[in-house]
């Protein structure tokens, strides 16, 4: 019996009649009629049974709906699609894509209700022909993990492989991620690789492919766009502007994140605009002034990150022992993601003390995500200079974090990542903030 992904009292009843996943089984419910399904895999529950019926219908039965069931044969799962030939055109620019997992490589078979991975040249051939006609295409698969997975070693290895593709030739690199995360990665690797001859294109999908609304395919196309005709050598999220599918917006990978949980147009570039738009027309550039072009310097990779590196949310009623728990276990930098200009609960103001006096590294960045930190207007804010903490200025939380992390993993001292914090290294502070910004 294959490893379940029910718990509680449906993996009891499985177990109780000696059944799982794919198990071809006859189902009596409690009205007396009796249903012949396939058991599918479902989410972690333990309130349902999943099933396909024999006309290709998905279904569901509450666990006290089922009386008894009953065991006809078993099903082994496959995915296949038939092989096709992808030939490279000389006058085509190369772009590599590195897959890394998310919902935009995931699709259903329907036969037996197997979600498969859906990342290959034949994949691909079959589900966006288009993109070979646009681009040579080299493909990459570096991991195949949902995005709340992703680690800070993930980042590293995603930040070499990219640097091995431009060195291989690459005009562009399209690297495909869960969108839990991507705003997490982009920061990463805007920190850890410099001088980039080309752009670093992190791209997903709200819907997955198997769905009718999904926007995997037009996101992939739109990102290969780009990628080969804008000269900018940044890591940038390409993403659908707005919920239709003729607008995408480039957002700079330090100053974006993920807003809605839904929503095909989820990503958001905070105190800037897009750095361009695609659409029917091409790929537009917006942001001329504010853009760091392909470099013709060497490419340089940091692949560094400082894994005792931790992210608080500050919250009415925190605990002071949060923070101390985070000192005696080690950690070496504290970000702050604190309230209004960059507050602190003052009870907790002694823990925070006696992280830097031990050596951490405290910083503080504001919740409200628009605006900034400016520390020396309140009181409150006046101690916490004082005490040693580090305002993040317009720095995003989770920006914050990414660079002070990948700071400390760096064999440099105290001081110099101080320093080196407060400078604007790959433009993730925002000097003026446009009014229409918000």
């Amino acid at each position: 019996m294959m490893k379940m992904t029910y718990k509680g009292l449906a993996k009891k009843l499985l177990e109780k009649f000696k059944v799982g996943i794919w198990d071809d089984v006859q189902v009596c419910l409690d009205d007396g009629s009796i249903i012949s399904a396939i058991i599918l895999p479902g989410p972690e529950t333990d309130r349902y049974i999943y099933l396909k019926l024999r006309n290709g219908y998905n279904v569901a039965y509450a666990v006290t709906r089922i009386k008894s069931i009953k065991k006809l044969g078993s099903i082994s799962p496959k995915y296949t699609l038939p092989k096709m030939k992808v030939e490279k055109k000389k006058n085509l620019p190369p772009i590599a894509l590195i897959h890394c997992g998310g919902t935009i490589a995931s699709r259903v078979e329907y036969a037996t209700g197997a979600v498969a991975p859906a990342f290959s040249p034949e994949e691909l051939s079959h589900a966006i022909p288009e993109i070979f006609e646009i681009a040579n295409i080299s493909f990459v698969e570096l991991f195949n993990i949902f995005s709340e997975n992703m680690r800070p070693h993930h980042w590293i290895e995603i930040a070499k492989r990219t640097a091995r593709e431009f060195e291989n030739g690459a005009k562009g690199v399209i690297i495909t991620h869960g969108t839990d995360t991507m705003h997490f990665t982009s920061a990463a690797l805007a920190f850890m690789l410099e001088n980039l001859p080309g752009s670093v294109v992190l791209t997903g999908a709200m819907r997955s492919s198997d769905r009718p609304a999904s926007d995997a395919a037009t996101n992939i196309i739109a990102s290969i766009r780009f990628a080969f005709s804008a000269d900018i050598g940044e890591s940038v999220i390409v993403m659908h502007g707005t919920p239709s599918d003729t607008l995408f917006y480039v957002h700079r990978g330090v100053r974006c994140i993920k807003l809605h949980s839904s929503r095909r147009d989820a990503f958001k570039s905070i105190g800037i605009g897009p750095l361009a738009v695609i659409d029917e027309g091409g790929c537009r550039v917006l942001a001329e002034r504010y853009l760091k072009r392909r470099a013709q310097n060497e490419l340089r990779v940091h692949p560094f990150f400082e894994e005792k590196t931790a992210l608080l949310f500050l919250y009415p009623g925190i605990q002071p022992e949060t923070i101390d728990f985070l000192v005696d276990r080690g950690f070496r930098g504290i970000v702050l993601a604190g309230t209004g200009l960059g507050h602190a609960p003052e009870y907790i103001m002694g823990s925070i003390e006696r992280a830097i006096d031990e050596g951490v590294i405290v910083v503080m960045t504001t919740q409200c995500l628009w605006g900034g930190v400016f520390m020396n207007v309140y009181e409150n804010g006046r101690k916490l200079l004082k005490l040693g903490v580090i305002p993040a200025h317009t720095m995003l939380p989770h920006v914050a974090y990414v660079k002070l992390g990948w700071l400390l993993g760096q064999d440099i001292p105290n001081n110099e990542v101080r320093r080196l914090f407060m400078e604007n290294l790959r433009l993730e502070f925002v000097e003026k903030e446009p009014i229409s910004a918000f």
